[in-house]
């Protein structure tokens, strides 16, 4: 019986017998086709093809004299094969498995028998990202950035108890230090005159250091009210002293030229010189 290649319609000499029933894979031994085939597939053989087969098998003979042109049956040990590889890859993975469990099990029963703030370290560095290296130095750079803001939220606090720290706050351009803080006016009176008919108001009294250490007087702010409290006038002028001593006082001396007539009040500050 002939069996043709069905790409190159090359014809081979087969004997039945050798096709099961449910057919099998055959391969061409001229361009490497590979289908499978069944008894069907199978030709009767006439004189004249049969010595066409001969000749052809004659002539490839030669070239090949240890090969015989046939097509040659592909059995199915790839199917075997692939089914050794899956039973193998299954294996594999059942092991795989069967590790993972195992692992899982023991961090979990280490997890169990670990102590509380060692959980709650773990815990909190997850959350934050500390664990991760790169986040460390925002996280330094955000605390620092947060304890300079407090510093300077306590300026006032922190000069007072270590006055000392002025200066740092100074060579930052912050200021540090309440203008005029402890000092105070003491027996402030007021008087109206007149001078070559000009009338003028003398406010005059003493300025105290009720502050432990030395204190450089600020400006002294004069503003004159009415009776509602309007401003009608206000002047700075200058302490007559650069500083004062700890419980030392200063007289001073402020004459306001050609004051309102309507003036009622008189309010004393202090005031920065910058």
């Amino acid at each position: 019986m002939l069996l043709y290649c069905p790409q190159c319609n090359t014809g081979y000499a087969v004997d039945p017998n050798v096709i099961p029933e449910k057919g099998i894979k055959m391969r061409c031994a001229k361009c490497g086709k590979i289908w499978r085939c069944t008894k069907d597939d199978l030709k009767e053989e006439p004189d004249k093809e049969e010595a066409v087969v001969q000749e052809s098998a004659a002539s490839t003979t030669k070239d090949t004299p240890d090969e015989q042109i046939n097509p040659q049956p592909e059995n199915d040990s790839s199917d075997s094969q692939n089914t050794e590889e899956k039973s193998v890859t299954n294996a594999e993975m059942q092991d795989i498995f069967a590790r993972l469990s195992t692992q899982t099990q023991d961090l979990f029963q280490k997890e169990q028998t670990r102590p509380v703030h060692q959980k709650l370290w773990s815990s909190f560095k997850h959350i934050s990202g500390v664990e991760h290296p790169g986040t460390i130095k925002y996280y330094l750079l955000g605390i620092l950035v947060l304890v300079g803001l407090f510093l300077i939220s306590i300026r006032y606090e922190v000069v007072r108890q270590f006055p000392a720290a002025e200066k740092f706050y100074t060579a930052l351009g912050i200021e540090s230090r309440v203008i005029g803080e402890g000092l105070e006016f003491q027996n402030v009176v007021r008087n109206e005159y007149e001078e070559d008919y000009i009338r003028k108001l003398e406010i005059k009294g003493y300025i105290v250091n009720t502050n432990k250490q030395k204190v450089t007087l600020p400006l002294i702010h004069v503003e004159v009210m009415d009776k509602d409290t309007n401003i009608l006038q206000a002047i700075n002028d200058k302490a007559p002293i650069a500083e004062l001593e700890p419980n030392e006082k200063q007289m001073f001396r402020i004459v306001i030229t050609q004051p309102s007539s309507l003036s009622k009040y008189i309010l004393l500050t202090f005031k920065s010189e910058k």
